[in-house]
């Protein structure tokens, strides 16, 4: 019957019938949407069960109406799509091809070098190009070019370009430049990106009755999209080939096709961002320039804008108290992380000591949090690698805690036992033979006290919280459990700590729990062989800056992590009682007797038995002691590089790398505090927002150096200026922002002013080139905005303003 109903359903799988589908691009067949031919010619599409119409642009259509009608179901766009959504539009983006836009602006005239040159000259550009902003955006960005320049219809000839019909040309990075090197013909490229218009190329999206009706199918789309696009760009002369062969309703070459897709990958891959995430903080982005430009209401809820398939990353925790509870306790880092850490999906996932073993071996996890001595023993068979240590709090929340114990405990009313000899003939509860707190610390205890302890007695309840009530319900006279368990369980109402009475108690200071053993490190976090060191580092840079609010230390009694602590301590116990990884193997009196004939004399046996066992134990002895001295060597090694390298990663993660004043992180943190502080005690507070005048004409005329080197001057000079209260971040490749305290607003327009003769003034000389700079500035005024965000963004607008009114000079924030 079995085997029949497999058949059945092997036989309904290949018999059922694919999902129709299509998708509609936003140009003619090339390079641009290999990965798509690839998942459908490759059968990805099929085998998910769908069958993909991938349908060719023209100028009829309408991409955004066509999907939203249900005449294709998928649709390629571009960050315009935040404008349609605003308008009322169904529309709903869940993956981008390309981080940064290819579209970009292309002059061969050898007389325009910079934007400004453009000033009173011809330009083609689509209309999709400026609905996408990026180019018009960038134009706008140039100070006189507004309202100067004629905008021509598009053609789609390079030759246009080179007899003079047009001055520059809105192009595809990955298309016109070929042809314009092919035929030896210098050009200018002007990226809108390097402007501060970072937008989006080729975003997937769909209608919201599609993700509504059919989120499986959306979500199999996506995958086998993005599975045909990993192997295009993995072989891109074979994609090439494909598309020559298949799809070429250009007539395009083959060359050219291969020199789109290297060009393409650039953009489609960025170090930090998994290939194909969208993000709203991107999003929210590109909305303000929207805004900027009049293109759109500024919004700032994209809740059920976008779909994002984000990285799952799994946390392996040790449920030392049962999944129910590990659940509900670290529930909340995993939400932490993934507010934080915008291409990540972040999950818990409680195991027992068994399922956590496994995962780690079968890579199932990606990070796992665990017990000290648990730790060590997989470091030794997988390799794994931990990079902080818990902070964890007491009951109380007067203490941060970053070692735990062991407690052996019986029931109160127990009138016979009340010392550790009086557990001689006892069966002792304990969690695991793998539970440091819960087992090994007390049995550490026990061995110390009598060597007659090492045959004792156990029984394994599986749970901290089993043992507890498995001595309260006589199971077991004693129990052992790790610190804090007795008295959790007493917070949560489970036990009453008045039944419990503890055998050999000591006292710590500054240690409120109630404890048997001796203290150790606690838990780790750690990552596994295969998890990449770019995504620690991310994760660890969060977890570090971690500051728990008072309802997460009442729930979960976690304060926050710091760095790995030295380990000594556990190897030597593990040492001690010969557990993995420090097994022992004795050498057996049998397999002497089994050495020397039965002929000899007892006696000769004897004693040749007697002076072998010495030299063995001897050279045991040394060879224990060498390699004991080189593993506590190479552990201490490892904590201080680990150390310096988390105390290194805390300066980056507050400091900008290049002028070693606040990053916008550590600015926004401050600026957060400092607006809640103004709001509380009703105080003034005033933000300056700065941006350096043509700061790109710097790095096009000197060089990236001397760019990074006015910089500096210019980060210098204005903190000479600054008192001690006031905070100044870079927030931007030129922008900076100054926070100011109980400053009244003429004295910040004061201060600003200053600041523009200061700079103006200064000769800046950087590799030989004397140098003049300015500066504009915006500000505005707390008065009774929601938050430090709006306040900035107010002052962003007076900088704006001050940019087109002429630079080098302040503007005040003014509601229109």
């Amino acid at each position: 019957m079995k085997v029949l109903l497999l058949s059945i359903l092997f036989l309904s799988s290949l018999l059922a019938k694919p999902s129709d589908v299509s998708l509609q691009l936003l140009w003619k067949h090339q390079f641009q949407f290999a990965g798509f031919y690839v998942a459908k010619e490759r059968g990805y599409y099929e085998q998910v069960g769908l069958n993909v119409d991938i349908k060719e642009y023209n100028s009829t259509i309408n991409i955004v109406d066509d999907v939203i009608l249900g005449k294709s179901t998928y649709g390629i766009g571009r960050s315009s799509l935040l404008i349609d959504k605003v308008k009322g539009k169904p529309v709903v983006p869940f993956g981008a091809i390309y981080q940064h836009s290819p579209i970009v602006l292309i002059s061969t005239n050898p007389k325009i070098k910079k934007l400004i040159d453009l000033k009173h000259k011809k330009i083609m550009i689509t209309k999709d190009a400026i609905s996408s902003a990026s180019i018009s955006g960038m134009l706008a960005h140039s100070y006189g070019l507004k309202n100067n320049m004629l905008l021509q219809k598009h053609s789609f000839d390079y030759h246009d370009l080179l007899d003079g019909t047009t001055d520059a040309m809105a192009c595809y990075i990955s298309n016109e430049p070929y042809y314009l090197e092919k035929s030896n013909i210098k050009y200018k490229v002007f990226d809108p990106k390097e402007y501060g218009f970072d937008f989006y190329g080729d975003i997937i999206f769909t209608s919201m009755q599609e993700v509504q009706k059919n989120p499986d199918r959306v979500k199999s789309f996506y995958v086998a999209s993005k599975k045909g696009w990993t192997w295009a760009f993995n072989n891109i002369e074979e994609s090439a080939k494909l598309i020559y062969d298949k799809y070429n309703t250009q007539n395009k070459s083959l060359e050219s096709l291969i020199y789109e897709g290297y060009a393409l990958k650039k953009l489609a891959f960025v170090d930090g961002i998994p290939f194909g995430s969208i993000s709203k903080n991107k999003f929210e982005s590109i909305s303000r320039i929207f805004k900027f430009k009049g293109m759109m209401d500024f919004n700032d809820n994209f809740d059920d804008f976008l779909y994002p398939f984000k990285e799952k990353v799994k946390i392996g925790v040790l449920a030392k108290r049962g999944k129910e509870v590990t659940h509900k306790r670290w529930n909340l880092l995993a939400e932490y992380l993934n507010n934080r850490l915008d291409y990540y999906d972040f999950e818990i996932v409680p195991l027992d000591f068994v399922q956590l073993e496994e995962s780690v071996k079968n890579k199932s996890v990606d990070f796992i949090i665990t017990n000290t001595m648990y730790y060590v023993l997989l470091e030794n068979r997988y390799g794994i690698s931990r990079i902080a240590t818990l902070v964890n709090s007491d009951i109380l929340n007067k203490y941060r805690l970053i070692q735990f114990g062991g407690v052996i405990f019986t029931k109160s009313d127990s009138t016979n036992i009340n010392e550790l000899i009086d557990l001689e003939d006892e069966t002792i509860g304990a969690v695991s033979s793998l539970s440091f707190g819960g087992w090994i610390m007390g049995y550490e205890e026990l061995i110390k006290h009598d060597k007659n302890f090492k045959d004792v007695k156990v029984k394994f309840f599986g749970t901290h919280d089993a043992v507890v009530n498995a001595v309260l319900e006589d199971k077991v006279k004693v129990g052992t459990v790790r610190t804090d368990t007795l008295e959790r369980m007493a917070n949560e109402g489970k036990i009453k700590l008045s039944d419990i009475k503890v055998i050999a108690p000591k006292k710590y200071k500054n240690f409120p729990y109630l404890v048997s053993t001796k203290l150790y490190p606690e838990w780790p976090i750690a990552k596994l062989s295969h998890t990449s060191d770019e995504l620690a580092n991310k994760l660890l840079s969060e977890i570090v800056n971690y500051k728990a609010n008072d309802e997460d230390i009442k729930n979960n009694k976690i304060l926050g992590w710091t760095v790995p602590l030295d380990y000594s301590s556990v190897h030597g116990v593990l040492k001690k009682l010969r557990l993995p990884p420090y097994e022992n193997i004795e050498l057996r009196f049998e397999d002497i007797l089994e050495e020397y004939s039965i002929f000899f004399y007892i006696i000769v046996v004897a004693v040749i038995a007697l002076i072998s066992r010495l030299i063995y134990d001897w050279r045991l002895n040394i060879y224990l002691n060498q390699y004991n001295k080189r593993l506590d060597s190479a552990v201490r090694s490892k904590t201080r590089e680990l150390t310096a390298a988390n105390k290194k990663l805390k300066i980056l993660a507050n400091q900008d790398a290049l002028t070693k004043i606040s990053n916008r992180a550590h600015f926004m943190k401050f600026a957060r505090k400092y607006f809640e502080i103004a709001n509380r005690n009703d105080e003034s507070l005033q933000v300056l927002s700065l941006d350096l005048d043509y700061f790109k004409k710097i790095n096009d005329t000197y060089g990236h150096q001397t760019g990074d080197c006015v910089l500096k001057e210019f980060t210098n000079k204005v903190s000479l200026l600054l008192r001690k209260s006031d905070i100044f971040g870079r927030v931007g490749g030129e922008e900076f922002c100054i926070l100011l305290q109980n400053t009244s607003i003429k004295g910040a327009e004061n201060f600003a002013t200053r600041v523009c003769e200061e700079i103006e003034n200064m000769d800046i000389t950087c590799d030989k080139n004397t140098i003049n700079i300015t500066v504009s500035i915006g500000v505005a005024s707390l008065k009774d905005e929601k938050s430090i965000e709006e306040l900035i963004k107010k002052s962003d607008i007076a900088l704006y303003t001050s940019k087109e009114k002429g630079r080098n000079q302040v503007r005040i924030y003014t509601q229109n």
